[in-house]
C-alpha cells in the first residue's frame, strides 16, 4: 500500500515538476517580455492554437495541486479493499474536504 501511494506522489510531483519547467522554459524563448497572468488554471489553453507556454506551466501546477487528492483518492479504494471501515471513512471524509477546498478554488 505505502509502495503505491509513495508512487502517486513521486509521479505526480515529478510531471508537474517537468511541465512547469518546460513551460517555463518555453515562456522565456518566446514571450520573456510579456508580464504572465495567472488568473486561471487553465487560461492558456486554446482549442483553435494548442497549449501555450503559459498553459503548460498552469497545467503543471494543477496537476501539483490535484496530486495530494489523486493519492487520498487511492488509499480510499485501497482502505476499501482492505474492507478498513475506520480508515475507509476518515480517507473518505479527507478526500470531501480536499474536494469542496478545491472546488471553491476553482
Amino acid at each position: 500500500m505505502e509502495r503505491w501511494l509513495s508512487w502517486v506522489l513521486r509521479t505526480g510531483v515529478l510531471l508537474a515538476a517537468l511541465l512547469v519547467s518546460v513551460g517555463a522554459l518555453w515562456y522565456l524563448m518566446v514571450d520573456g517580455q510579456r508580464e504572465i497572468l495567472w488568473d486561471c488554471a487553465l487560461k492558456g489553453v486554446d482549442v483553435h492554437r494548442g497549449l501555450s507556454p503559459t498553459g503548460l506551466i498552469h497545467l503543471g501546477l494543477l496537476l501539483l495541486i490535484l496530486t495530494p487528492v489523486a493519492r487520498v483518492a487511492l488509499a480510499l479504494g485501497l482502505y476499501l479493499e482492505e474492507r478498513d471501515w475506520t480508515f475507509a471513512l476518515i480517507t473518505f471524509w479527507v478526500l470531501l474536504v480536499l474536494l469542496g477546498s478545491l472546488l471553491g478554488y476553482l
